[in-house]
């Protein structure tokens, strides 16, 4: 069957059963164009004016008379004219690829189809019948600046959705070429260099989005006159300061850090998020929330692990407050302020209000880290923080406290045991039994589970809760202690969990003391109802004491969950006690206990 086909963007063509078609007049190719988009009859005098209308009346039909024997000669029938009118016959195979490009870009965009889009722009192949030009024929110049202009613009919202829809899906590379088609057509598009600098850097290409910068200020100051906008410069810093690391002081790791995937994904997020200014990690003592801290801000100072777009160019500090002496609650911000200029060689001397506006006045302007470590004892100075986070925009806190400060714009991250293996087969690989064994074999170089052992060491993981520092403890034992019998002796309570030795921080040493210190923290109504938890059988319906609503105890509850000493199951409405707490409250003699019913009402 006979099929016609008119390639009109770009240089245009037509191809008529495979074979192309040269017309004898360059106005056969502009009437045809003309008529295939137009989709209807004309009267012959309106297109012998569109064609020649700086001519006679004569000379102009006489003229339309002749492109038109042109293109019956070539395309039979296709071109339908009668004394009055001229048309194109649709009825006829045909395919025209202006409309073809409109219906792909209609569908994609109403899809947002990345593999559409990108359909559509390989169909503008360049300029609207490129390259054609009619001498005094302005009725038809009008008529194809227009569509040229129309289909410009189409092409270039395709390109646009094409660069957004790599964004959103993450997809840099993807989104690289239509961006350079963009400013190809349009170099002073200054966002579309931003977005061009973005996917080159999280495409790994730093140097290319760097010269990237310079060529959109050249540009801009070539074409516009102009520098560019003040977050194109600062998106250019942030991705300089991503080759080189940022200065910091952070401390050097002595062993490897065992799991946490998940919460180093969540933390490099909201550290990247420019909404996000200040993060606690919470959790009771020996959680690993310092650990944690130092390691997601280890992988901003390094340049094989920083984002492609550096956040703290100014520098990322550790604020060890542990160290500050413990004060009273009028003092707690004046120390909290104080340590932190030493970190970061402010003068830390002076009044409260000479403190803060040094700092303000240091951070105002930089983009800058604070890892705020053991906030716990100074938390009522946690003021001076939300303070100085409202006069410094680029300034992020990442602070560890055993429970939330309780700021405005706080991201709570609540840190606690390791995942547990599932069975002897998987404590190579589980977080929890492989921190285990990587403390054994620090302790004694060459150290082997025996097969036998195997299943203690998840019922001991289990017993532990997965803790980090109950972990650690245990497997200094490992050398003189099997699995088994550590298993035997966690029954009986948790004071083989310490140890003298000083290479651990000494409030660290002791899984018992941390324990007590948690208890000691809490109000004489919530160390009731955390050992009421800790005595309250599996098969439980209720509280202790259902004679008092649940809402009378829902303020301790939420005060022990904030310090991770409880875990509330909002979906099946049971609290459990954390295992280590538990079992140290019954004093390890009454077994494992199950959860218990928030709700009251009877067994199910």
């Amino acid at each position: 069957m006979t099929r016609l086909e008119l390639n009109l963007i770009g240089v245009p063509e037509v191809v008529l059963d495979g074979q192309p078609v040269v017309f004898a007049r360059r106005g056969s190719i502009a009437l045809l164009a003309y008529l295939a988009l137009s989709q209807r009859a004309y009267p012959r005098d309106t297109l012998a004016a569109l064609l020649a209308r700086d001519g006679s009346e004569d000379q102009a039909r006489k003229y339309l008379s002749n492109v038109l024997v042109d293109l019956r000669q070539h395309l039979g029938g296709y071109v339908r004219a009668t004394r009055q009118t001229v048309a194109f016959d649709r009825t006829l195979p045909s395919r025209v690829d202006v409309d073809e490009f409109r219906a792909q870009l209609q569908i994609a965009l109403g899809q947002e189809s990345t593999s559409g889009l990108e359909k559509a722009v390989r169909l503008y192949r360049g300029e609207f019948l490129s390259g054609l030009t009619l001498a005094d024929a302005p009725d038809f110049d009008a008529w194809l600046f227009a569509q040229r202009e129309e289909l410009r613009g189409q092409y270039m919202q395709a390109l646009r959705a094409e660069v957004d829809a790599s964004l959103r899906r993450g997809a840099w590379s993807s989104g690289i070429t239509p961006a350079r088609r963009l400013i190809a057509e349009e170099p002073w598009l200054e966002d579309v260099h931003r977005q061009l600098m973005l996917m080159l850097a999280h495409s790994g290409q730093r140097q290319a989005a760097i010269a990237q910068y310079h060529t959109c200020r050249r540009v801009l100051r070539e074409e516009l006159g102009v520098e560019p906008m003040p977050e194109t410069t600062a998106l250019f810093k942030r991705m300089r300061a991503a080759i080189s690391p940022p200065p910091h002081n952070l401390p050097t790791p002595s062993s490897l850090m065992v799991g946490r995937h998940e919460q180093m994904r969540l933390l490099f997020g909201l550290l990247t998020d420019p909404d996000c200014q200040l993060i606690t990690l919470t959790g009771m003592g020996g959680s690993g929330k310092t650990r944690l801290s130092l390691e997601v801000a280890r992988a901003f100072a390094s340049p094989t692990t920083a984002p492609p777009e550096q956040p703290f160019a100014d520098g990322i500090v550790f604020v060890a407050l542990a160290e500050s002496p413990t004060c009273g609650t009028d003092n707690a911000g004046h120390t909290v302020l104080a340590t932190c200029a030493t970190a970061l060689d402010v003068p830390s001397d002076g009044s409260l209000a000479e403190l803060r506006e040094r700092l303000t006045l240091y951070l105002k302007d930089r983009a800058v880290l604070l890892v705020l470590d053991n906030f716990e004892h100074l938390r009522s100075g946690a003021g001076e923080v939300y303070q100085l986070l409202g006069q410094a925009p680029h300034l992020k806190v990442l602070a560890t406290c055993r429970a939330p400060l309780h700021l405005e714009g706080e991201r709570v991250l609540h840190v606690d045991g390791l995942g547990l293996p599932t069975g002897p087969a998987d404590v190579e690989c589980a977080e929890a039994s492989a921190l285990f064994l990587l403390e054994a074999r620090r302790v004694q170089v060459g150290f082997s589970l025996p097969d036998s052992q195997r299943p203690y060491l998840v019922k001991m993981c289990r017993q532990l809760g997965g803790f980090p520092l109950a972990l650690i403890l245990a497997a200094r034992w490992a050398p003189v202690l099997p699995c088994s019998e550590m298993v035997r002796e966690l029954a009986d309570g948790l004071d083989v969990l310490s140890t003298p030795e000083a290479d651990l921080p000494e409030r660290h040493r002791s899984v018992p003391a941390i324990l007590d210190s948690a208890l000691a923290q809490l109000s004489t109504e919530e160390r009731a109802l955390a050992e009421a938890l800790a005595d309250e059988p599996r098969e439980a319906n209720r509280l202790p004491n259902a004679a008092r609503r649940p809402s009378e105890m829902l303020p301790g509850l939420r005060r022990l969950s904030e310090q991770a000493l409880v875990t509330i199951d909002g979906t099946c409405g049971t609290a459990r006690l954390h295992p280590l707490l538990s079992r140290y409250v019954r004093g390890g003699t009454r077994g494992r206990r199950g959860p218990t019913r928030l709700r009251s009402g009877s067994p199910e």
